[in-house]
Parts: C-alpha cells; sequence; structure tokens
C-alpha cells in the first residue's frame, strides 16, 4: 500500500512498478491540483483511490481535510489489510501508525522522504511557528521508533537530521533517477538557439524569473524553455506573456515526453531558493536527468546540489539570487563549445552510475524482506 499526500510523482510511480513485478499494488493519494501526472491512472493493474478530490477540498480548512482523509484512508486499510506500507512524508506516516496502532494485522512501515520540511531546521521555541515545528519533530522522533525502514533521497538528509534518531540498520539510500530503459531512446541534439532548460515541478518562481529577465537582458541567441507545473506556474505563465525568448510546455506525461523534452534542451537550470534550508541538501532528480543526458546543469552555489556539480566537473554554480552571475555562465557557455563538450564528456564518464535500475533491486529486497 503506497500512502500518498499528492498525486504519484515520477519517483513514486518507479517505487509502485517496482513493487508491482512482484506483489498486489494499492495506492491512496490525494489530489491536490498542483501537479499532473497521467501515467499512472494508465496501469489497470494497479488499485487506486482518490480519498480527496481537488474540488472537495477547496472549501476545507488544511486540519479538516487531513482528518478526512486519515478518516476515509483508516477505512479503505482495514478492508484490505496490507503486509507493507509505503509512506511518504510525516502526515502520512501519523496515518500509517494509527491504523497500526488500531488494527490487529500490524503492516510494517516504509517511510520515505524525498525533500526536508521547513520544521526539521528548527532548533529553538522563539515564535508559534518554532513551536508547531518542535512538535511535529517530536512526533516524527516518535513515530519514526516504529518504522521498518527509512528511505532518503539524498545523503545529506541522513547527515544533517535522522541520523540523530534512526538506527543506521534502517536507511536504505536511493537517489532519484532516472531509468535506463526510458531514456534508452534519448538522443542528444544540437538546438539552433542554444535553450536552457528547466523541466520538472515549477516552484522557486525568484530563481525562475531571474533565468527568464537574465537571458532577456542577454544580445546572445539564446533561450529559455519550462516544462512542467507546480506552485508556481500560473505565476511564471503570466510572467512570460510578452516574452518572446521564453517557452512554456506546461503539464507533461512523464513516461511519454520525458526524454523528446530533454531533447530541446542544451543544458539545465536548477538554481533554487538558498534561504530554505531543505534546499542546501537536496538532490533533485533534475541533476540525475541531467547526467544521463550529458547536459551541463547550473545551480546555486552553497548547497549539496552545487558542491556535486563542482566536484564532478558537470556545470557551474551561481549565487542564488546572482543575475549577473548567471549571465556571465551563459555567455561563456554560449561562446564556448569545448567547455560545453568538457561537461558532457564528465556527464559521460559517471552516468552509467546513476540509473535509477541499480537500485531497483535493492528496493525489491526491501519489499521482500518486509512481505
Amino acid at each position: 500500500m503506497f500512502l500518498l499526500s499528492g498525486l504519484p510523482s515520477p519517483r513514486t510511480y518507479k517505487r509502485i512498478m517496482i513493487a508491482k513485478s512482484e506483489f498486489r499494488v494499492f495506492v491512496l493519494y490525494r489530489d491536490r491540483g498542483t501537479e499532473y501526472f497521467p501515467f499512472v491512472f494508465n496501469d489497470k493493474d494497479i488499485n487506486m483511490w482518490e480519498i480527496i478530490s481537488e474540488n472537495e477540498q477547496a472549501w476545507q480548512i488544511p486540519i479538516n481535510v487531513f482528518l478526512l482523509y486519515l478518516k476515509r484512508s483508516i477505512t479503505v486499510l482495514k478492508n484490505i489489510e496490507p503486509e507493507v506500507i509505503h509512506c511518504s512524508n510525516l502526515d502520512m506516516l501519523v496515518v500509517a501508525s494509527i491504523y497500526n496502532a488500531f488494527s490487529p494485522f500490524k503492516a510494517r512501515i516504509v517511510y520515505e522522504i524525498a525533500d526536508l520540511h521547513r520544521y526539521t531546521f528548527a532548533k529553538r521555541i522563539n515564535d508559534p511557528s518554532g513551536f508547531v515545528a518542535r512538535i511535529l519533530q517530536w512526533v516524527e522522533r516518535r513515530l519514526t521508533r516504529n518504522i521498518a525502514n527509512l528511505i532518503l533521497t539524498s545523503p545529506y538528509f541522513w547527515e544533517v537530521y535522522y541520523s540523530d534518531f534512526v538506527d543506521e540498520s534502517k536507511y536504505l539510500f536511493l537517489p532519484n533517477a532516472p531509468s535506463k530503459k526510458l531514456f534508452a531512446s534519448y538522443e542528444k541534439q544540437k538546438n539552433e538557439i542554444f535553450t536552457i532548460g528547466f523541466i520538472g515541478s515549477v516552484r522557486y518562481v525568484k530563481q525562475l524569473k531571474m533565468l527568464i529577465d537574465a537571458v532577456g537582458e542577454m544580445d546572445k541567441n539564446i533561450k529559455v524553455f519550462i516544462a512542467g507545473s507546480g506552485p508556481g506556474y500560473q505565476v511564471i505563465a503570466e510572467y512570460i506573456k510578452d516574452k518572446p525568448w521564453v517557452e512554456m510546455h506546461g503539464p507533461y506525461n512523464y513516461e511519454q515526453e520525458i526524454v523528446s523534452l530533454y531533447e530541446k534542451v542544451d543544458c539545465v537550470y536548477s538554481v533554487y531558493d538558498t534561504e530554505l534550508e531543505n534546499v542546501k541538501v537536496a538532490l533533485p532528480n533534475r541533476l540525475y536527468e541531467a547526467i544521463v543526458c550529458e547536459l551541463p546543469i547550473i545551480a546555486a552555489k552553497g548547497t549539496a546540489l552545487g558542491k556535486f556539480i563542482e566536484e564532478k566537473e558537470i556545470g557551474a554554480t551561481v549565487g542564488a539570487n546572482d543575475k549577473e552571475g548567471l549571465k556571465s555562465i551563459l555567455t561563456k557557455w554560449v561562446s564556448d563549445e569545448n567547455l560545453i563538450q568538457h561537461y558532457s564528456f564528465s556527464c559521460k564518464l559517471i552516468k552509467e552510475d546513476y540509473y535509477y535500475e541499480n537500485n531497483s533491486d535493492k528496493l525489491l529486497e526491501l519489499y521482500r524482506n518486509l512481505a
């Protein structure tokens, strides 16, 4: 059973497909209206329940939405009695833990964190939000005592937080890497206009606007390509209306379109807001997709992602709010083909290590041991 607080993401879909290879799979989800991953609904072998619809939750306050999700999902869980519950984020761990507390059929819980929440970085109670954060930390520490396994998508999550209270024997690092089978059809293109791409969840609006403005101010043959949906989608869609150097693709079907989207770009933009602590330690899937596509990548300085890029020599880093620095990088890249080739070759040397299939056996073995 996959307990999800949103729609299945491409990362979660990979987990589902691994489980489906040997087990019956069920998915409980909530449609937040900010994502669009229709491919998961095309698989008739996956049993799916929409616990709360986008329209239904519009008039609810957050706590009521959660309580409604809790009540309905517990009912489904009691009927199915799953052997393993794979839950994403703390709210779903709460649901799984409450179910186990009142069920004679105890499920083994796999707890996965793809992105650290801001509450994990609160060190003291100096305002109401700090008090809430400390309560959430206490809840997580209590509930993780009873999990079977903890899956993290960045080793830095373990180092800065979970190593303090989770037994290391339960920890498994699974990078949010792309499928080799899916990307086998990828053919690197040399576009007539040098194109910098942002492909994925559209957020970090300030940094996207910086990219758009930087390119607009450059006297170069260069364009911006943005693909995906997310919380910042409408803001960016409105922002680019009078900017012909920006192309926005919008929501896409990951399984069917991701390869063709990367064929449209010459480099990848992954500069996030470093005022958010979780950004400093995350390694997003965009990193691994850029590597396997042999595309140079730009990230923010002072982050784990930036450090990785610099060490592997696969791109460049820039201050999260440094528009002039970004323009300088792009000017070099547009005019220096040898530099681009150097970054691409560095990606080629390491890309075999960053396919999802290299880690899928670890996850399947974990499921086998728990079931």
